[in-house]
Formats: C-alpha cells, sequence, structure tokens
C-alpha cells in the first residue's frame, strides 16, 4: 500500500491541482519533500561553498580554469554531484589528488594501509574545510564497500554525518550496504528506511538494491539457521581477505555455539516426540479389545490380560550430535534444512558430518 502510495499518489494530487476551477489542498512540491529527514543540498550552495574555497586557497594560478568548472555543478545532483566535487577538489589539494589516485587503482587489505595514511593526511589539512573532507571520505568508502572491505568503510562512515555531504542518498546506501552485511539488522532497516523516504527520485540500482535489502534482512532472527549461514559467509569473506586474527576466531566460535545450540534445541524436540509416540502407543495397548470406545464402569473390575511391559527404545543421548543413531541424525538434518536454500542445507550437512566423526568420549 504504501508503494502504491509513493507511486501514484504525486500524480493524482498533480491532476487534481490542474483542474479548473479546484483548489489545491496541497502545498507546493519543495514543502512536500521537507516531510523527509533528509534532502539534496541545493546545487548554488555547493558553488558557493567552492568560490568560498577558492579565495582562501595559497596558490590561485589555476582558481580561474577551477571556477569555470564550477559552473557544471549547477545541473548536478545526487551521486553525479559527489563525483564532481571531489574531483574539482583534487584539482585545489594535492592531498585529495594522491587519495583520489589510491582510490583509482587495487583496492584490498594489502592497500588500505596506504589508504588510511592518505585518508589521515586530508583531514589533517587544516587548508581543506570540513564539508570537503566529508565528501572525499565518503567517496573514498564507496571504493571500501565495491570491494568488500565493509568494516574499513563502515568504520569511516561513522565520522560523517548524513546531512555534511553532496549526496546523503550515497551515504545512506552504502552504509546500509555496509550493516546488511555485517548482520546490524536494525541499523540496517533504520538507513534503508530513511533512503527509500525519497524512493521515487533515487536511482534506480540505489532504489530496487534497496527494496532487495530489505526484504532479505528483514526477516533475519537471531540464532536462526539463515543468521549461522551468513555468519559463514561473513568468515570466508574476511578469510578471502587475509584475515585471520581475533575478530575472525571470535567469529567462527560464535558459528559453532550457535550450531551446538540449534541442536541442543534439535535433539530435544527429536526426544519430546519420541515420548509422545511412545505414550500414545501405550494408550493404543490400554484401549478394550473389544473396540468399545467408552470408559469401563466404575463398579467392574478389569481383565488383566498382558504383563503390563513395554520394551525399552533407545532415544538417544543429549550430549553430543554423534550419539544420535543414523537414520534419527539424517531425519533431523531433513527437519532442521527443510525450508532452507541447497547451500544452507550443504553447509549444516557438512558441519553434522564433521561433527560425527568427534571421539564421543572426549
Amino acid at each position: 500500500m504504501a508503494q502504491w502510495k509513493n507511486r501514484f499518489l504525486p500524480m493524482a494530487l498533480g491532476c487534481l491541482c490542474s483542474l479548473p476551477g479546484s483548489v489545491c489542498l496541497f502545498a507546493n512540491d519543495s514543502s512536500l519533500k521537507r516531510q523527509s529527514t533528509w534532502n539534496w543540498p541545493e546545487s548554488q550552495s555547493v558553488i558557493t561553498k567552492f568560490e568560498d574555497f577558492l579565495g582562501t586557497m595559497p596558490n590561485r594560478s589555476n582558481v580561474p580554469a577551477i571556477r569555470n568548472r564550477l559552473a557544471d555543478l549547477s545541473s548536478l545532483r545526487g551521486v553525479t554531484m559527489l563525483e564532481s566535487v571531489v574531483a574539482i577538489a583534487a584539482e585545489c589539494d594535492p592531498s585529495i589528488a594522491k587519495l583520489r589516485e589510491l582510490l583509482s587503482g587495487d583496492v584490498s587489505s594489502r592497500t588500505v594501509p596506504d589508504i588510511d595514511a592518505a585518508l589521515s593526511s586530508m583531514l589533517a589539512n587544516g587548508g581543506i574545510p570540513s564539508w570537503m573532507k566529508s565528501d572525499v571520505q565518503l567517496l573514498a568508502c564507496r571504493v571500501l564497500v565495491q570491494n568488500s572491505l565493509y568494516d574499513e568503510a563502515l568504520q569511516r562512515l561513522k565520522l560523517i554525518a548524513v546531512d555534511q555531504v553532496s549526496d546523503p542518498s550515497t551515504y545512506l546506501f552504502y552504509t546500509a550496504i555496509c550493516q546488511h552485511h555485517l548482520l546490524s539488522r536494525d541499523e540496517c532497516l533504520e538507513n534503508l528506511s530513511r533512503l527509500l523516504e525519497r524512493e521515487m527520485e533515487l536511482p534506480t540500482r540505489y532504489a530496487i538494491t534497496a527494496r532487495l535489502m530489505e526484504a532479505d534482512i528483514q526477516p533475519l532472527k537471531e540464532d536462526s539457521l539463515d543468521e549461522i549461514s551468513r555468519l559463514m559467509n561473513d568468515v570466508e569473506r574476511r578469510l578471502a581477505l587475509g584475515r585471520t586474527g581475533k575478530l575472525v576466531r571470535d567469529k567462527q566460535q560464535t558459528i559453532v555455539d550457535k550450531l551446538d545450540k540449534s541442536i541442543e534445541q534439535l535433539e530435544q524436540q527429536i526426544q519430546q516426540q519420541q515420548q509422545q509416540k511412545k505414550q500414545q502407543q501405550q494408550q493404543q495397548q490400554n484401549k478394550p479389545s473389544d473396540g468399545s470406545s467408552s470408559p469401563m464402569d466404575e463398579s467392574q473390575r478389569a481383565d488383566v490380560k498382558g504383563p503390563g511391559e513395554v520394551d525399552n527404545k533407545d532415544i538417544g543421548k543429549s550430549s553430543g550430535w554423534g550419539n544420535l543413531p543414523p537414520a534419527q541424525r539424517k531425519e533431523a538434518i531433513q527437519d532442521m534444512t527443510k525450508d532452507l536454500p541447497s547451500h544452507y542445507r550443504d553447509v549444516v550437512e557438512a558441519y553434522f558430518k564433521k561433527l560425527s566423526k568427534v571421539p564421543t568420549d572426549r
């Protein structure tokens, strides 16, 4: 319903306001925009800030050429505005130019220290205004995200405010991507919600990807197999980047703990099901042999026709997955993974196979 309103309500209002003799009960487009928690800055305000900065440059030899380029900003908005601002800023300051050159080359865990050093040098430069530093950092974070360096990008993005950059949509979009991959569900949904406040004005790739991320992370539940699988993928990403430190080891231990918890819960469910089945069998054996379902009169004495013994049944032990009989272990795997995609089942089954080979006397 909300999507329908976002798409068709502005069109309907426009038609109503254009009818002869009609009275428009709504304010103009600019007042509607103010209902959003963010907006793109006016291009003229960006140009004015650039003009002020050019007046403080010690080397003014290239100021006329840069000033001519500022006129191009008047027709830009969004990510193209951000890219153009940083490109012009690189012509104004060597530290920005160096950072931009690093970002256009190989960006990986190996080159992150060089990028961090260039960023620190740029931020320490007192001659660069804070709004320009925010734009340069945002563009650097975009490149980091594009190379799966989500931790490094999110750390930098937290130092920026949405109203400090030339393109708030890029800030919200890439912050949400980092939080999505790092399983910060609530924070991710909050930023996606803010981004989609202006869904009809976003670049198509932003709007579609944001909706996909929202639908993907919304149902995520703590300690679910879905969460465990995502944690495994995150560990694989970190290992591919050459990360083997304490953070990775802690995440691996978290995966093991969550799997053990799921296994314990599943074993309890199996035992409860078997106990219920056993009780049902006992009730079946205690039914009258003539098939009557009516209860016996209290004044009558029941004839005992059997020893009343029930065969003991091995229901496994709760101390470890490897103690379950193979048939029950297979049934448990199928029950845990029946509603999951195939790659989730493969991950869980591989883990269980390894676990079943661990000696039970440890």
